[in-house]
């Protein structure tokens, strides 16, 4: 007879690198293995729970509450780390753990239930030794001192609804470790390196030439903002280059003595090349190349990848001091914190005053004014707007082509609560700048306002796709437009992806608590509330919301039921 349970959770468990530990000594992993049984079955019993089976690497077990859940697997994965630091590193086991909660049905010995499907899913992409849990398992145990990475929305295998992720942070060893999230980006571009075309030349120089290329693979991951994979075949090779945006092709010609040396960078989703560089040299002189080679190609990275904007709208200041100063002032922007706001003011400032007949500081200090106001940096908001308009005119006087200006124009008028004269704007800036992401994503915080949320989610995520550069901004719009629109989930976790690289992003903060309080969270709102106070200890939330331009009132009242149940607001 089969017995229904409501809910419970499902725990699901597999040994990283099984069969190798098997290959390489069957009787020590074997041996292994049946310590581990003993273990995992006393962690289990100790939570309340029941091991439902447990077969070679891999165990499920299910439990009644989500905490219990949680204890069973930080005290499973405590206890094998402790094992491994007595063994070599060969002979290291880890688990990956993924948890899910929903209904399931117990017949005879056995279990049956999405929960447990899914439980074994996000455990094929948890970190070796790592837990990984669903935006329900991560909702129900409303506990703030369990810290967790958000990881985003996945496609798992054979499960048609995507599920949220959360990759728990506290753990000894590597699951420590965050992995490469499939679902939101807000992490640095994805470069990939390709295998050196260098066919036609001879052994030595071959040698060299790769060299070249390990040299250039070194010299790129020691740039934090960038996130490296070193591709062993080419384009088409079995998603040897999968998840990255941008890709590096090298090659090396001989002709006699003479070496010529190429390097092209690639957008993937245009295939259009964003640099191209050239070298010519004496075979005998490619050697000494390698440390040139590399840091001329990783600047380019830093200038036309990372930062974006420069590359193509601001070359033509002929300033290398300009646009390293605008190369900062961007990434102190979107860096996201007040001192940082202030930072890139300073930088901008810079390239306006030694430039003052050219658009491009004036129409930077109009964007990052109103990126303060917007993102309640600024003491003083409506002073703060009121700078970014008068600079982006004088952007606009100078004769601006970047789109900069207008589009700065228009998220002022949107901020002054006139949405259809921004949305006209934002139109003259699409046809100036067709495949600007910031014309999306100024339409797609317009459409916010207006209430039209759907419009606004799918704005802002092409926004996200044309830019390569971490702009938090976007998500962030795009985490409100969720909320608002019913889709509450989606904007608790997108919130906590945009904090989790702009912790001082108030409008960000204000999403999550009230999503948490609409999910039942009231323990991680009320935690989420303490940091809004902790970290905005001057802004009168009161004050943020009366300023929001939202055009449907009952949405305004909805913000506002929500952070007074946080306690962000008087109940007045």
């Amino acid at each position: 007879m089969s017995q229904k349970h409501p809910e419970m959770v499902a725990l699901n468990a597999d040994v990283v690198g099984y069969s190798r530990l098997i290959a390489d000594d069957l009787e020590t992993t074997t041996a292994t293995m049946d310590v581990f049984h003993e273990l995992v079955g006393r962690r289990i019993e100790e939570n309340a729970g029941q091991l439902v089976n447990f077969v070679g690497d891999n165990f499920m077990a299910v439990f009644d509450g989500a905490i219990e859940a949680m204890r069973a697997a930080v005290a499973i994965t405590t206890d094998v780390e402790s094992m491994n630091a007595r063994v070599p590193d060969s002979s290291k086991m880890r688990f990956r753990i993924g948890m899910d909660v929903g209904p399931v049905t117990a017949s005879a010995d056995d279990y049956f239930g999405d929960a447990l499907n899914i439980a074994a899913r996000i455990q094929a992409i948890a970190p070796p030794g790592g837990i990984s849990v669903s935006g329900r398992v991560y909702r129900a145990l409303d506990e703030p001192a369990l810290r967790f990475r958000p990881i985003g929305r996945q496609r798992l295998k054979n499960i048609p609804e995507e599920v949220d992720v959360y990759e728990f942070a506290d753990l000894p060893g590597d699951g420590s470790a965050p992995s490469a999230p499939t679902g939101l980006r807000l992490e640095s571009p994805i470069v990939a390196v390709l295998p050196i075309h260098a066919d036609s030349v001879e052994g030595t120089v071959r040698a060299t030439a790769e060299m070249l290329r390990t040299d250039l693979i070194h010299r790129l991951t020691r740039m934090p903002q960038l996130r490296v994979i070193d591709a062993k075949t080419g384009l088409s090779g079995d998603g040897a280059t999968e998840g990255a945006r941008y890709v590096i092709e090298t090659g090396v010609h001989q002709f006699g003595d003479d070496v010529r040396i190429y390097s092209n960078v690639f957008d993937v989703t245009s295939m259009n090349i964003v640099k191209s560089h050239k070298w010519n040299a004496k075979a005998a002189d490619l050697f000494g190349l390698s440390d040139e080679f590399a840091d001329e190609v990783a600047r380019a990275l830093e200038v036309d990848v990372i930062v974006g904007e420069p590359a193509g709208l601001y070359a033509d200041l002929d300033d290398p001091v300009a646009i390293e100063q605008v190369y900062l002032g961007w990434y102190h922007l979107t860096a996201g914190t007040p001192e940082d706001w202030a930072k890139s003011l300073s930088y901008f400032d810079k390239v306006a005053r030694t430039h003052p007949d050219k658009p491009y500081g004036h129409a930077l200090l109009a964007f990052s004014n109103w990126m303060g106001a917007s993102s309640g940096w600024a003491r003083d908001r409506e002073e703060v707007l009121g700078r970014a308009r008068e600079q982006a005119r004088v952007a606009l006087a100078a004769g601006d082509q970047t789109g900069m200006a207008k589009t700065v124009e228009a998220a002022v008028l949107m901020s002054q609560g006139h949405g259809e004269q921004a949305l006209q704007m934002r139109e003259e800036v699409e046809i100036q700048r067709p495949t600007c992401d910031a014309t999306y994503g100024v339409e797609g915080s317009v459409r916010r306002y207006l209430g039209q949320w759907e419009q606004a989610v799918e704005l802002t995520d092409t926004a996200m796709r044309l830019t390569g550069v971490n702009k938090p901004w976007y998500p962030t719009v795009k985490a409100c437009s969720l909320l608002m629109g019913g889709r509450v989930e989606q904007a608790a976790t997108t919130a906590e992806m945009v904090l989790e690289h702009q912790p001082r992003n108030l409008e960000a903060l204000l999403v999550l608590t009230a999503a948490q309080v609409e999910l039942g969270s009231d323990r991680r709102a009320r935690a989420t509330a303490d940091l809004v106070r902790e970290r905005f200890p001057a802004v009168d939330v009161e004050a943020w919301l009366e300023a929001s331009p939202y055009q449907d009132q009952a949405s305004v009242e909805r913000w506002r039921k929500d952070l007074t149940a946080a306690g962000l607001m008087s109940a007045e």
